[in-house]
């Protein structure tokens, strides 16, 4: 147990006590500042219950949060994730967990605290998908600590709920999905015509709703020109966790799909590729060729299968999709049109919905998890054409009122 104390330092007080230990080292909280002993002592007494703070009488490890993440995810995480999730689960870990609750010891997580954690995550706006997946984070690993390690007697998290959807007074964070106009596309295109870096990746969007890793992860071989389908087979993330690499992995929820193509976009593709080919039989051995290696990692090291990747620039470099960031930029600043590139897949689904598309068609398209996204957007449109169809009513009858 962390023993209090105080002292004098010159005409203030301050309280002092242990906490666990993270990274081999004894965390220290103090705080100063009091006028008197006798506030310091009270601060500091409330401060220290409300670290140690637990119901339990079993006897509980005092290794801190922190270090023990760091056991279970080399332990579990590394045997059973692979690597997309393994790096989703570390960026969970270093932006909102850790700095949260990796100073507290495991046996110091009540429920209380943790409850109140999600809670600020959900005030703070945060998507129920990210909050889901912290939620499944702390619930797996603190279940862990009870059985096989026992350094907990029961889970914490077993009594944390998230906040309903109901909720009126708590508006869950939701990146804006924009509707953008034939007209507002148009300017798009004209600022970055055919041969900019980022116009395929933006028709692939418009034109065929693809996510932003699988519109950068296409290749050639997915790209059927006689028969105007193009087949969604993998996406490209970013692994920021150690190798700081990219590499494919599955598309989204394992969307694979194959998907038809318009007339222009396949008379797009087939320019494209007749440049690159160009390109390649002149540049000779000064062009850049892929390849993805047993763990799906992109390198022109040779190592690996070879590839050709849709989205490269006249010498063979890769076009990444942190490209998409500063032409967003552009269209926001310059064009003065709200965008994300997901809003190209969200208009590609408006647009065939508003045309009579049937939804399930849109979802196998779109891949999306479940027919519920797709009629969401449905009923979205549902609604605005509701309003629409109110707005010539009033028109119509509004005067004789």
């Amino acid at each position: 147990m962390a023993r209090l104390n105080v002292r004098k330092r010159g005409d203030k007080w301050e309280y002092r006590f242990e906490g666990a230990t993270i990274n081999g080292k004894r965390k220290q909280y103090t705080k100063s500042g009091f006028t008197n002993r006798r506030a310091a002592q009270k601060a500091g007494t409330q401060a220290m219950n409300e670290y140690n703070r637990t119901g339990n009488v079993f006897v509980q490890s005092e290794i801190s949060f922190n270090d023990y993440l760091k056991t279970w995810f080399d332990v579990i995480c590394e045997a059973k994730l692979n690597k997309q999730t393994k790096s989703n689960y570390q960026k969970k870990l270093r932006l909102y967990i850790l700095p949260e609750l990796g100073k507290y010891k495991i046996s110091s997580l009540t429920p209380p605290l943790l409850q109140k954690f999600i809670n600020k995550l959900y005030d703070s706006k945060m998507s129920r998908n990210t909050l889901s997946v912290i939620k499944s984070i702390l619930s797996s690993s603190l279940s862990y600590a009870v059985e096989p390690l026992n350094y907990i007697s029961s889970n914490p998290m077993a009594y944390v709920q998230l906040p309903s959807k109901r909720l009126a007074t708590v508006d869950s964070k939701t990146r804006p999905h924009y509707l953008i106009s034939e007209e507002d596309m148009l300017r798009i295109f004209e600022r970055f015509p055919e041969t900019s870096s980022t116009h395929i990746p933006m028709m692939l969007g418009y034109k065929c709703g693809l996510r932003l890793g699988e519109a950068y992860g296409l290749c050639w071989n997915d790209v059927d020109l006689i028969n105007k389908t193009i087949s969604i087979n993998r996406q490209i993330q970013w692994d920021d966790s150690g190798k700081r690499c990219w590499y494919f992995s599955n598309p989204k929820y394992d969307s694979f799909r194959t998907i038809t193509i318009d007339d222009g976009l396949t008379e797009l593709l087939r320019r494209e590729k007749q440049r690159q080919e160009e390109y390649r039989r002149f540049l000779k051995d000064k062009f850049i060729y892929w390849f993805e290696d047993k763990d799906g990692i992109l390198n022109n090291e040779h190592r690996g299968k070879k590839i050709h990747p849709v989205c490269i620039r006249n010498d063979g470099s890769y076009i990444q999709p942190r490209t998409m960031q500063h032409t967003s930029m552009i269209i926001h600043k310059k064009l003065g049109i709200n965008f994300t590139f997901h809003s190209l897949r969200h208009t590609h689904c408006s647009m065939l919905l508003s045309a009579g598309a049937k939804p399930k068609y849109v979802q196998e398209r779109l891949g999306h998890k479940n027919i519920q996204i797709t009629l969401g957007i449905y009923q979205h449109l549902t609604n605005e054409m509701k309003e629409e169809g109110d707005d010539v009513l009033n028109d119509i009858f509004g005067h004789e009122a």
